[in-house]
């Protein structure tokens, strides 16, 4: 198991987080959507979408990013990357987590994936409520009030 620094990867995933929106605000401005094309996974992504189903959500956003800028291999060993794979081919509508059988679960899922995904929802919701968008209520559970 490598040593991984959550931080590192928050820190490469943010700005590509923030061009997306930064890119987006009129559309954001003038639809009512947080809809995105970003380019990753299957390309659309609702960024206030962050409750149910992964499907077309920030959290898959995120996910998609780790996997196409191979941010996964920095924490994820040989056979996890090829489960990692399966789940992009088999269920490209999910996120990708260890099974409860693999020694490092808990670290995996808990202590980096959880914490990438909180800091990086937290980020997300933080810059559209500064860029003037009402989006406190689909944050709620990430925001402190």
């Amino acid at each position: 198991m490598p040593s991984i620094n959550c931080d590192l990867i928050i820190n490469l995933i943010k700005p590509k987080l923030s061009k997306i929106i930064d890119s987006n605000i009129a559309e954001f401005r003038s639809s009512g959507s947080f809809k995105v094309r970003p380019g990753y996974g299957y390309d659309k992504f609702y960024l206030d979408r962050i409750d149910g189903s992964y499907d077309m959500s920030l959290y898959s956003l995120i996910h998609y990013i780790m996997y196409e800028d191979d941010l996964y291999a920095l924490f994820l060993n040989q056979t996890q990357m090829k489960d990692l794979k399966g789940v992009i081919k088999n269920t490209p509508e999910s996120i990708y987590s260890l099974e409860d059988g693999d020694k490092d679960h808990d670290f995996i899922n808990y202590e980096i994936l959880d914490n990438v995904y909180h800091q990086l929802i937290v980020f997300v919701g933080q810059k559209l409520i500064d860029l003037g968008f009402d989006v406190r209520e689909d944050f709620s559970e990430y925001l402190i009030p």
